[in-house]
């Protein structure tokens, strides 16, 4: 299945040759500017790994970003969030990210096939598992896939 384009994050284009990128004065120049908001761009919004601190209440991974982690605003397919479960699972499975700026929503956690939720057994105490967010899961309100 081909990766939506609305997934894909935009390229960087690469600087022409001869261009200045400082002044006489050491200050970007309007080409240095936009080459490094370009970079930034790609790097905040690239699809990421980030590591998080897991808290489990019925079924519910509540996954809190560290203090160093990238900005994160909204759910962003292919995303993957990593933990380290606190608790085993004893039902069917949901999770929510906290971030700097807030809660996200709470969304199913489906097993790797990507259509069955996550349940009882699925999640075991101390052990490591990555939450991979896809958008087209739960008729597209979107949805995690453990691994």
């Amino acid at each position: 299945m081909a990766i939506a384009a609305s997934a894909q994050m935009h390229p960087i284009v690469a600087p022409s040759v001869g261009l200045q990128f400082v002044d006489e004065r050491g200050f970007l120049t309007n080409n240095g500017r936009i080459a490094l908001q370009q970079m930034h761009d790609f790097i905040v919004n690239m699809n990421r790994v980030i590591p998080c601190n897991a808290s489990t209440t019925t079924n519910v991974i509540t996954l809190t970003l560290l203090p160093t982690q990238p900005q994160v605003n909204q759910y962003a397919s292919y995303d993957t969030y990593g933990f380290v479960a606190d608790a085993n699972s004893s039902g069917s499975v949901t999770a929510l990210v906290i971030t700097e700026n807030g809660t996200l929503a709470t969304l199913n956690v489906y097993k790797a096939n990507g259509a069955t939720q996550a349940g009882a057994g699925d999640v075991v105490k101390d052990s490591q598992y990555f939450l991979t967010y896809v958008d087209s899961l739960n008729a597209a309100a979107g949805g995690f896939v453990l691994r």
